[in-house]
């Protein structure tokens, strides 16, 4: 199975829609709001002018990830989305390094409806405000993914297990389930998010790993689409080997079972000598996989 038949085949009936997503969104308001996120984030606050989006993480001191988000700017406002699994997280950090920044920060009740379609020529990153709330549009790997969040008292954001066709479209798009389809030691840029970082802004926590990455070096490993044979989803690592002689050459973190499909589609880790598309690959217990796509964003 190739990645885009896979993809075509998941949205032939057409958009996916989901009237409960699971994502929350922080408003900062403030004089120091774009400093602080600046600082802290991989992106160029500073530079997002209206409606601007750009795709974002924050990493440990030694580039780990530990959230991935996107970040954009609307009026008095920076503003910040992510999945409602990392929620938490996120307003943990966020108040961890809040000191005597003047700013306030938000975590909006908003319920969430999200619809994604393939990708067109003129999609593109964004956000807005409507009279309703706000318009989150994010474009990866030729899917495109739009979500409005509008004003409700006692919304609570979905959470649990996530629909399979769902799980599905945001592995093809390569987005990351921090916890998920990481670890506490995996790299920004072991995870394909090379998008998310800013290779021309100052100084960032984490910055000082990805610039020597991207200046002197090479990850040891790159998250990888796979195609496995079918079976129960997987939720915990298991070793991915050689299927002649049984050698572990990498790990598959997550994956589910393909609507439609008597397969699964997950992620996995992967030296450079076995990223190869097609590369032919075995579960401990015999089960076929195959390498269908890179987390990479091609250059």
């Amino acid at each position: 199975m190739r990645a885009p038949d896979l993809l075509s085949e998941l949205l032939a009936i057409g958009p996916f829609e989901r009237v409960a997503a699971p994502y929350v969104l922080f408003s900062l308001r403030g004089p120091d709001a774009g400093e602080f996120v600046h600082r802290l984030c991989t992106q160029d606050v500073l530079g997002l002018g209206e409606g601007d989006l750009r795709k974002a993480a924050f990493l440990d001191a030694k580039g780990k990830l530990l959230v991935t988000c996107v970040v954009f700017r609307l009026g008095d406002r920076i503003c910040l989305e992510t999945a409602a699994e990392q929620a938490d997280r996120l307003a943990a950090l966020l108040e961890r390094y809040h000191f005597t920044e003047k700013l306030t920060i938000e975590r909006q009740s908003t319920a969430v409806r999200e619809v994604v379609r393939a990708a067109l020529a003129d999609d593109r990153d964004a956000a807005a405000a409507t009279a309703a709330g706000t318009v989150v549009t994010v474009v990866r790997r030729g899917l495109c993914f739009r979500r409005e969040h509008t004003a409700a008292a006692t919304a609570a954001a979905a959470v649990g297990a996530p629909e399979p066709r769902a799980e599905c479209l945001r592995m093809l798009a390569g987005f990351v389930r921090v916890g998920v389809d990481s670890e506490a030691a995996t790299l920004a840029l072991e995870a394909g998010l090379d998008d998310h970082c800013s290779t021309t802004k100052g100084c960032y926590t984490g910055q000082e790993i990805v610039a020597r990455i991207h200046t002197y070096g090479h990850v040891n490993r790159q998250l990888c689409l796979l195609w496995l044979a079918p079976g129960a989803a997987i939720e915990a690592p298991q070793p991915l080997q050689e299927p002649e002689d049984g050698l572990p050459v990498g790990r598959v973190m997550h994956a589910v079972p393909v609507p439609g499909q008597p397969a699964r589609l997950g992620l996995g880790y992967l030296p450079k000598d076995f990223q190869a598309l097609g590369t032919r690959l075995a579960l401990a217990d015999g089960g076929a996989v195959e390498v269908i796509g890179y987390a990479p964003l091609p250059a």
